[in-house]
């Protein structure tokens, strides 16, 4: 499982949503208002869209084949969907909360193998369905499933077919057929269902045909079916009772040319037509949503129009002008009655009407509920694949004279219809294309629209193949494709990209190409780019593209001429040509396996003409696991320079992906664990492991305008969004945190093909042939709630926001910055910062959420913090506080507070108010730790005058451990190395002591790592042997086994026998003392105790069998035991000591042996620096601090395989405050560190600036500009030099 998160991971909103491109039939859109909700239902590939008003995707079901036909059962909810050649019925689940329904299979009709695919479904009544195309039939549903009821081959398939609301008439027409059929059922007896049929002629082909909608289906009202044809006449059958072979007649025709007269030739007309059902709901919301007398005039028009009861033919042209007709008493038996009559004309187009296209298809509807909008159109542009969604105050859409707003878009669903395979963007951000399984690509621009980002298509590439890989260009209006083995330059300027050039590549025989990537450009405006492929064997080609800027249209004289361009285009030809070669400099003996194009989002795209290597290009990652950062420029041929390099030691993996920053993330072989690199400073800042279900499939990079990262990785159904945190190295928390999630599973059950981040934080996410994007919005309150954070003055409204919240410089009072502020050295500051903090408190108004008002800085000066601490001997006592004797020659009364210098009683008060109010910028887990800081100062505070520097280090770690002993199970080495080189050790042991009230017990012992830091012999088995008595004394009943061991390593038999002759009762008593009795000097004494450790040992009794291990003089095989079988390194540190001294064999070889692989292997410099100086190499011990190579010089092997290399490379073990145990040993050492410890000048400043950077990545600025301002270097002759 991966490692919980310090942030609540929030879910994302919903989605600017892409739901593929509908498929280019006529009855491939169908809409139904059922149970509540306005339901949209589309077929786009294999996958059936449903959708729900105002534009929220409810589902995607995938089809094992292409989508047809598709209709809602307005009734139930049923959805009959066309896929091959079966029909499948969907039904709702039938949960109380109508928004969290879902649609699940429930019947599947197979048609016949010679009826073919069908081409239409019609619901007829709730249990009834007709099915056309080569065959039509009717069938039925019943409990035991769908039966046909009746079958009729036709002549010519049905390319058009509507069923009539009662069931009682079906019309269906061929394709380019001038004959419409007309079938009428004789019986509604389902054994016996039968149809006859008849006529209804026209001049032209019929392009489309309805039935008319009656209120409901129980309605006794004729049917009215309008037909449309090729000649753009509306004409309007009607019943009749005539004697004749047809039961239908011509009620009334329309010339759609006539409404709105012909301008050329090659003129359109489209129409659409609103029932008098749909016309009465969107009047009824329009008197309904009228609130003032502004839109009276349109409103009583409509009330006017609304009093003829009428049904309503809009009419428009190809450019979207439009018109609108009345028809008066449709259908009615007195012919009389009838009448049309004009609405609404205007010259003006609507806006975002679908205007290049020939084949539009229209879906309008009146509100059904008070939350739906007046009036609702939705137009299937069949050509570009293309759904638009309008919604429609009434009053405007029928106004009479000119009107801008009669329709207003608020949704453009389109995609793919195919799976999106793999998301490509520009530089910048500003363009992306996605590439299909198909030869379907398209370019996307995003824009921010209807309160979202959503993309909008630019320019479709349909390639020969499958594009492998892709480059954009000029912000997309170039694209080069790579295909099996060709380059090709692409002209993306308009709709249908147009194949410009193309290059074959030849003669690659097993070589692969690893990566294809543009190489930045110095002028973003240049016509000229070059294009680079790296293949396995190291060898690479350079392309050379040339293509024509392209002016804006305000540019172009008349004649469409710009400087000697036609149309925009140079009259230089423009090509793409193979330029150089080139050989990847990679060493040798490193094997190439993968090439990362560097994810460039987040920074300029340019570069400046002084430093073309000013940024990386591509990560190499070699067979062995080494990642390399690399630049590179064009200069007789292709120079690359390594930028950074760093060895995970992962040999196998399946994703991975770079970004500008020097970040990296890899994912194993497995897919399910995930690993962040920093290249540049070489460590490891994060790993987290999932479960065998949580397949990771992508990853993608971002970052903040302050240049912090944020990584996507996308699972199979949601992508999770991990933003970098800072650096915590008291508690030793993740350097990273997934703090939003986006699930996919609820929209369709496909899995993430891949994602994309665009300009400005926009999360492009492809799944299946749908696209989905995520803006960097966010909800402000439920953001702050999450982040746990108490502010009155906080402002998060984008991811950005929550990402510099989480990452910008720490409050001054913040408890880590407090802590590392105190390890450098400036606790007097710091001391002056919580007497500030308290005055803050004390006069501030908490809000009305109980945040306290003050400031992140509380009014101090940033230069306060700059005074020099690394000048300062680290070891040296703090300076004696002196008393205030004014108060003696004063007249202000001695029981008022003092509060102007800290000390215990200001601590007490100061968490006195933490307790009642919050502070801003703080979690309660961060103000807690705060407080028990602040407790633990003013204790150590009564002892600063005794301690030095150190001391006081140590001590203050000592009270926070007390605090938090329920987390952490020993104290760090770190701490320890603060006791270690200290000059007042006995006063620690005492203090220690006193916390335990003089009884302390090894565990108590190891906590605090007394037996690492104290130094002297005598005061080390003085502590010992309180130890050992207090182990006996605190057992109950009393028990001399328990503290065998530690009698036995001070060699004080006499005392432990003394133990068993007053243990009566204990059942090892006689034994015991028997044994004990003998003089283990004799050879024969020492045997029998090592046959009786051999004996525990089997019986896993570790702690007695090295106490008689020690009892037979064998101290190397006790510390084996303690190291081995209790894993307690410290106590095979304190016996060896106590027993042998610290000049012992056998504790140098525990040093040597178990210590020091121990600290290389888990990357603990501590306890590597404190080993060496107890093995008398001070030099060592001070090089391994600032250098690695201090590993290969101590001549050991530390390996432990790939999980161990993993530990000792994560951030934490390069812990700041080394900076400080740095200066400390170097300053002792009062040496030539150049030439006789090999620490070189280049070697010190690399440290000082990654030390400065660790700072900077904890949110400690101050420190890290303090360290850089301050920091003093010691020249070859031992004196001082500053930075």
């Amino acid at each position: 499982m991966a490692q919980e998160s310090v942030v609540e991971l929030t879910e994302a909103d919903v989605p600017g949503i892409h739901p593929g491109k509908p498929n280019p039939l006529y009855q491939a859109l169908s809409s139904a208002y059922w149970d509540g909700l306005r339901l949209l239902a589309y077929t786009s590939g294999n996958n059936l869209v449903i959708l729900s008003i105002p534009g929220k995707l409810r589902q995607t079901l995938y089809l094992d084949r292409d989508g047809g036909a598709v209709e809602i059962e307005e009734s139930t909810g049923r959805i009959a969907v066309v896929s091959g050649p079966k029909v499948l019925i969907y039904r709702p689940s039938t949960e109380r909360d109508v928004l969290l329904r879902e649609w699940s299979l429930e019947w599947t009709i197979h048609l016949d193998l010679d009826d073919s695919t069908p081409t239409g479904v019609n619901w007829g009544t709730e249990n009834e369905i007709f099915i056309s195309g080569k065959t039509i039939s009717l069938w039925g549903f019943f409990k035991n499933g769908p039966t046909r009821l009746w079958r009729k081959q036709l002549s010519v398939p049905a390319i058009l077919s509507a069923f009539s609301f009662d069931a009682y008439l079906a019309a269906t027409v061929g394709k380019n057929d001038r004959l419409v059929k007309v079938w009428r059922r004789f019986s509604y007896d389902s054994t016996n269902a039968d149809f006859d049929f008849s006529y209804l002629p026209h001049p032209r082909a019929v392009t489309g045909l309805r039935w008319r909608r009656p209120f409901s289906r129980a309605q006794s009202v004729e049917n009215i079916l309008y037909t449309i044809c090729a000649d753009g006449i509306l004409r309007i059958w009607a019943p009749t009772d005539s004697i004749e072979s047809s039961y239908m007649q011509m009620w009334a025709s329309i010339d759609l040319f006539d409404v709105m007269p012909r301008q050329s030739p090659s003129d359109l007309r489209y129409t659409f037509l609103i029932d008098n059902k749909d016309f009465t709901r969107a009047t009824e919301s329009a008197v309904r949503n009228a609130k003032d007398d502004t839109n009276s005039e349109k409103l009583n028009y409509l009330i006017e129009i609304a009093s003829k009861n009428p049904d309503v033919a809009v009419v428009f042209d190809q450019h979207g002008r439009f018109a609108a007709l009345g028809i008066e008493n449709i259908g009615s038996r007195a012919r009389k009655a009838f009448s049309i009559f004009d609405i609404a004309y205007d010259d003006n187009p609507i806006k975002d009407f679908p205007t290049h296209s020939g084949s539009l298809a229209f879906i309008g509807f009146g509100a059904s509920t008070p939350e739906e909008p007046d009036f609702a159109l939705m137009i299937h542009d069949l050509n570009n694949g293309v759904i638009r969604h309008y919604y429609s105050a009434f009053a405007n859409l029928l106004y009479s004279g000119e009107e801008q707003h009669r329709l207003r878009l608020k949704h453009v669903w389109t995609g793919h219809y195919k799976s999106v395979q793999s998301l490509t963007r520009t530089a910048d951000g500003k363009a992306l294309l996605s590439s299909s399984n198909h030869a379907e690509n398209i370019i996307w621009k995003p824009k921010s629209q209807f309160g979202k980002v959503i993309l909008q298509p630019v320019s479709i590439i349909m390639a020969p193949d499958k594009v492998q890989r892709a480059v954009i260009l000029l912000g997309g209006r170039y694209v080069i494709t790579l295909q099996r083995q060709d380059l090709v330059l692409w002209d993306c300027a308009r709709g249908k990209a147009r194949r410009l050039s193309s290059d074959p590549i030849i003669g690659l025989g097993k070589k692969q190409i690893l990566n294809l990537f543009l190489l930045p450009q110095e002028n973003q405006v240049s016509e000229i780019f070059h294009v680079l492929a790296i293949f396995n064997d190291r060898h690479g080609l350079v392309w050379e593209v040339k293509v024509p800027k392209r002016p804006s249209l305000a540019e172009a004289n008349g004649n469409g001429e710009v400087n000697g361009e036609i149309n925009g285009y140079s009259k230089k030809p423009y090509y793409l040509r193979k330029f150089t070669e080139f050989t990847f400099p990679l060493p040798e003996g490193d094997e190439l396996t993968t090439v990362l194009t560097v994810d460039p989002v987040g920074w300029n795209a340019t570069l400046n003409s002084f430093d073309t290597y000013a940024r990386d290009v591509i990560n190499s990652i070699s067979k062995e696991g080494v990642v390399r950062s690399w630049t590179a420029k064009l200069a007789n041929g292709v120079q690359w320079l390594e930028t950074a390099k760093v060895e995970t030691g992962i040999r196998e993996f399946s994703l991975a992906k770079g970004s500008s920053m020097k970040k990296l993330a890899i994912v194993d072989e497995n897919s399910t664990r995930l690993t962040i690199w920093d290249i540049g400073e070489k460590h490891l800042e994060f790993e987290a492991k999932f479960k065998k279900t949580d397949i990771i499939r992508d990853l993608d990079w971002t970052t903040t305008p302050d240049s912090q990262s944020i990584l996507a990785v996308g699972f199979q159904d949601r992508v999770v969004l991990y933003c970098q945190l800072r650096f915590d190295y008291t508690k030793e928390l993740p350097a990273w945190a997934p703090f939003r999630q986006i699930p996919i599973r609820k929209y369709t059950p496909r899995v993430i093909g891949d994602s994309i981040w665009l300009d400005d934080g926009t999360l492009v996410i492809g799944v299946g042939n749908q696209l989905f994007t995520h803006d960097k919005r966010i909800d402000s309150h439920k953001a702050i709630k999450n982040l746990h954070i108490a502010s009155h003055k906080l402002s998060i409204h984008s991811i950005f926001d929550i990402v510099s919240v989480l990452n910008g410089p720490l409050p001054v009072y913040h408890p880590q910055f407090v802590a590392q502020s105190i390890f450098v050295g400036k606790s007097s500051i710091i001391k002056q910062t919580l007497v500030n903090l308290l005055k803050a408190l004390k006069f501030s108004v908490p809000t009305d959420n109980n945040v306290a008002d003050i400031t992140s800085s509380l009014g101090m000066d940033v230069h306060d913090f700059l005074k020099s601490s690394f000048a300062i001997s680290a070891t040296a006592a703090a300076p004696t506080r002196t008393k205030d004797y004014s108060r003696l020659f004063s007249n202000e009364p001695y029981d008022v507070e003092d509060i102007s210098t800290f000390n215990e009683h200001v601590a007490t008060s100061l968490n006195s108010y933490l307790t009642q109010v919050s502070l801003p910028y703080l979690t309660s887990h961060q103000q807690i730790s705060l407080a028990a800081m602040i407790e633990s100062l003013g204790q150590v505070e009564e002892h600063r005058r005794s301690l030095d520097e150190n001391g006081v280090r140590y001590l203050l770690a000592f009270r926070l451990f007390t605090l938090h002993k329920d987390s952490m199970t020993q104290m760090p080495y770190r701490d320890h190395n603060w006791a270690f080189h200290s000059e007042m050790q006995e006063i620690l042991v005492d203090l220690v002591s006193k916390t335990f009230n003089s009884r302390m017990v090894w565990s108590q012992a190891r906590e605090c790592g007394i037996f690492v830091w104290l130094k002297s012999p005598e005061s080390v088995k003085k502590v010992f042997e309180n130890l050992a008595r207090t182990q006996y004394t605190r057992s109950e009943p009393k028990d001399p086994v328990v503290c065998t061991l530690f009698y036995l390593a001070l060699k004080k038999k006499q005392i432990l026998l003394g133990l068993w002759r007053i243990a009566s009762g204990h059942k090892e008593q006689q034994v015991m003392l028997k044994f004990l009795a003998n003089n283990f000097a004799d050879p024969r004494w020492k045997t029998a105790a090592l046959k009786n450790a051999y004996v525990l040992l089997g019986k896993q009794r570790y702690e007695y069998a090295a106490a008689f291990f020690l009892l037979g003089d064998s101290l190397k095989d006790a510390v084996n035991i303690c190291v081995r079988h209790l894993n307690d390194i410290q106590l095979a540190i304190a016996i060896s000591r106590v027993y042998e001294g610290d000049d012992g064999a056998v504790f140098l070889n525990l040093l040597k042996n178990e210590v020091l692989p121990l600290a290389y292997n888990t990357g603990d410099r501590w306890l590597a620096s404190w080993a060496h100086w107890n093995l008398k190499r001070q030099d060592l011990a001070l090089k391994c601090i600032i250098s690695s190579t201090v590993q290969d010089e101590s001549n050991f092997d530390s390996s432990n395989g790939q999980n161990g290399d993993l530990e000792r490379k994560m951030f934490f073990v390069e812990d700041p405050v080394l900076v400080v145990l740095y200066q400390q040993i170097r300053d002792s050492l009062r040496r030539n560190i150049h030439n006789v410890i090999g620490i070189t000048p280049e070697m010190e400043t690399e440290f000082v600036l990654h030390i400065a950077k660790l700072y900077d990545r904890m949110g400690c600025d101050v420190l890290a500009l303090d360290l850089t301002k301050n920091w003093r270097f010691i020249d070859r002759i031992g004196t001082h030099d500053v930075l």
